[in-house]
């Protein structure tokens, strides 16, 4: 088996309290851009193709196993409780028992590192490998190393240790590269370094860049990769970091979009755009606009001002989107939606259709060339091509007695007056009026005019008198 065969297994630490968040929400299940901290980490280790995930659980532990379940059950992931947690050693001594059969490569990272990408951690684990190292090191070079752990090479560049700060001389603490506390070692071979892990410090805690000195010290390789961007691996511990971490993905998301898919973002400082969203050529995102989650945009689109668009959508081709809220939605090319529409979730919408001022969908099917212009709810609806849904039309779709939600199916080519109610289950056939005013309880055949509504009556003289 050659080194790049190797089997890769990594563990996530994500028992920490981070008492500094000053959160009941446990400090890796804050968002960052639509998807939490501890998500965006799983994600980037998981997109090297590791076979297992371990996940080191501590405080809320309950609470972060239960969103694991939730978001992540596709990915082979073991939970392990750190209690009391003594440091990052410590830690690993958790998962060890798990690793007894497994031999290959596993990388260690902090949880709490939003900006960490898979792009990242692959020179890691390509240096790991090349160099033949049973101890790797993430690095990274910071304007202020304040009080991190100072990385040291010799005259050859060589890496030979870590120091941390309070051990630091002051020339050491010169030392701009610091350890990014994201590892690579070689399993088992460092499994006797982590069992010989000392607590003697003035936390009483077990630390992995002593797994650094202890490499030296038996004559193994010990290397390190540096991260360009400082920013992409640091750790959250405060509401302030957490904003700024936001704010450095969105503008790294802006960026890129702007130099490599031709998206024009009118206003960067007042324009949310989560990293995971696809955004065609000649698209034009104006300011307030959020766009958060698998989105996908065509080209050819003008998206806000003021848009929220959330989840798994897609829009297709010379649409618009304005000043409106789209959850969870398909739309097909020249859409139209709002200003101040809702587009809530389980939308499947055709060409050329409009979703107009004050109007709200909710699971519906709609075919092409359909218009819902204004001040209507379509809701639990199949609603076909070339119909016009006029001012004020309602599916009164939710028997509150019996707590069920029943289904309005609408043919193609139909028109319905202003202020009409379809009280669901109700079929209407193709080309079928719906006469404004009326209330529809039956069935309406094709190409027929459904009336529904009392007489008028005028009463001469009624002001006078």
């Amino acid at each position: 088996m050659t080194e790049k065969q190797r089997p890769l297994r990594a563990v996530i630490l994500a028992a920490g309290q981070g008492k500094r968040m000053k959160s009941s929400t446990p400090k890796v299940l804050h968002d960052v851009l639509g998807l939490t901290i501890l998500s965006r980490v799983i994600n980037a280790v998981s997109a090297l193709g590791t076979e297992h995930l371990h996940i080191v659980v501590g405080h809320e532990a309950e609470q972060i196993k239960d969103f694991i379940a939730k978001h992540h059950s596709d990915l082979n992931i073991t939970t392990h409780l750190q209690q009391p947690q003594l440091g990052t050693g410590h830690a690993l001594m958790q998962v060890a028992p798990d690793l007894k059969s497994f031999k290959g490569d596993l990388i260690v990272t902090v949880g709490d590192a939003p900006l960490l990408t898979a792009d990242t951690l692959k020179p890691l684990l390509d240096t790991h490998r090349q160099d033949d190292a049973v101890v790797t090191i993430l690095s990274t070079i910071v304007p202020d190393s304040k009080n991190y752990g100072r990385v040291l090479r010799d005259a050859k560049q060589n890496v030979v240790g870590i120091v941390e700060d309070k051990d630091a001389n002051d020339e050491q603490r010169k030392v701009k590269e610091i350890n990014a506390a994201i590892y690579c070692f070689k399993w088992p071979e460092i499994e006797a370094g982590l069992a010989g892990l000392k607590n003697e410090n003035k936390q009483g805690e077990y630390y992995l860049p002593d797994l650094a000195e202890w490499a030296v010290g038996k004559g193994f390789k010990l290397s390190a990769s540096v991260a360009e961007d400082h920013r992409e691996v640091a750790g959250i511990n405060s509401r302030l970091e957490l904003s700024e971490a936001i704010r450095h993905l969105r503008d790294l998301t802006i960026e890129k979009l702007a130099l490599e898919s031709g998206v024009t973002v009118v206003d960067p400082q007042s324009t949310w755009i989560a990293p995971e969203a696809t955004i065609g050529q000649e698209t034009v995102v104006l300011p307030g606009t959020h766009i958060m989650g698998n989105v996908k945009i065509g080209g050819n689109c003008t998206i806000g001002p003021n848009a929220v668009i959330r989840g798994n959508v897609v829009i297709g081709a010379n649409s618009s989107v304005v000043l409106s809220m789209v959850v969870n939605s398909t739309f097909g090319e020249g859409c139209k939606i709002g200003p101040f529409s809702h587009v809530r979730e389980g939308n499947s919408v055709g060409n050329e259709v409009k979703v107009g001022n004050f109007v709200e969908i909710k699971k519906c099917t709609i075919g092409n060339n359909t218009n819902i212009s204004h001040l209507s709810y379509i809701g639990d609806t199949t609603l076909g091509s070339k119909s016009n849904i006029g001012a004020g039309t309602i599916t009164a779709n939710y028997d509150h007695l019996k707590k069920l939600k029943h289904n309005t199916v609408i043919g193609d080519g139909v028109a319905t007056g202003s202020n009409s109610v379809i009280v669901a289950p109700v079929t209407i056939g193709d080309r079928a009026v719906i006469a404004a005013g009326s209330v529809v309880t039956k069935d309406v055949p094709g190409s027929s005019l459904a009336v529904s509504r009392a007489r008028q009556t005028n009463i001469d003289g009624w002001s006078d008198r």
